[in-house]
């Protein structure tokens, strides 16, 4: 199995976007949309309150048969603090599963100026413990 990247950098979530709760999250939730338009590919990022950035990515694989697949999507980023909570975060994990035909996503969204944090932005899926792809975006000032 192979898994790699398709697209990547500024986007925006198409459809209903729902925040699943996730209390060891930075926010406490993870925003999940239906698809995503990607706007404009880039590997630089400077930040603003509601801008998405992101990947897409698509597995490959020599079988026939579709399956689904249990992966992670990992965010590696700059230290988050929320300010409510003190909480300190320096990744964002989310267990996934998929159909190994369909195209999946991954983006962070930016709701509240303490996430804006500058610096390298990691975006890594990993299938059974293995990394598969990364895309690095520099956020900058």
């Amino acid at each position: 199995m192979k898994i790699k990247i398709v697209d990547y950098g500024i986007c925006r979530p198409i459809g209903e976007t729902k925040k699943d709760l996730v209390p060891d999250s930075a926010t406490g939730y993870f925003l999940h949309s239906d698809d995503m338009e990607f706007l404009k590919t880039t590997d630089i990022i400077y930040p603003r309150v509601g801008m998405s950035f992101g990947i897409s990515y698509q597995f490959e694989n020599d079988s026939k048969i579709v399956e689904l697949v249990d992966f992670v999507c990992r965010i590696r980023h700059p230290k988050l603090v929320n300010p409510i909570s003190k909480e300190q975060f320096i990744e964002t994990t989310e267990a996934k599963d998929c159909y190994s035909n369909e195209l999946g996503n991954d983006f962070y969204t930016f709701e509240f100026d303490w996430e804006m944090q500058l610096g390298e932005w990691i975006f890594e899926i990993i299938y059974e413990d293995e990394l598969m792809c990364r895309q690095v975006f520099s956020l900058r000032k």
